[in-house]
């Protein structure tokens, strides 16, 4: 299915779950909250996590950090992700043809790739610099690249209202 095909996102507009969100006055709002209050907490787990990569608290463990941050982005992730598709359901067919939406998930994805790499491949170094020295330079441009991505996700969001 290419992103600009309408039949999938008029069904998903006229479904019953897209109609409940638009009967119900406070739903959308409740929905859009959650979604902002979810990526506060995606992005300030982030961004602490990627602050320490570039060198700051280096007196804290990274592998602490992560075991401590790293969980509660991925459950906000996840609520973000579940609000974002229900308030994405209510206007499928114009948001998707949305250019800020479009570089919104192509961030989302960079995003990802991202931060599998970091997991994947850089993280497995962590033993020689988890705390007092000095991250790899590609860490620190990992680090960089995900606080950018991320930026970049929050500035699209916004703009999808104005595009």
């Amino acid at each position: 299915m290419h992103i600009a095909d309408t039949t999938w996102w008029l069904w998903l507009e006229n479904s019953a779950l897209s109609s409940l969100i638009r009967q119900w006055l406070w739903l959308y709002p409740i929905i859009s909250t959650t979604h902002i209050l979810g990526l506060a907490i995606v992005f300030g787990s982030v961004a602490l996590f990627d602050l320490r990569l570039l060198g700051f608290s280096r007196h804290l463990l990274v592998t602490d950090m992560a075991r401590y941050l790293l969980p509660w982005s991925f459950l906000s992730f996840a609520v973000v992700v579940l609000s974002g598709f229900l308030m994405f359901a209510v206007n499928a067919t114009q948001i998707a043809a949305n250019p800020a939406f479009r570089l919104k998930l192509l961030l989302l994805c960079a995003a990802g790739v991202n931060a599998a790499f970091f997991h994947r491949v850089a993280f497995k170094s962590v033993k020689f610099w988890n705390r007092g020295v000095r991250t790899p330079r590609v860490v620190r441009a990992i680090a960089v690249i995900s606080l950018v991505l991320w930026t970049g996700v929050i500035i699209c969001g916004r703009l999808i209202a104005y595009v």
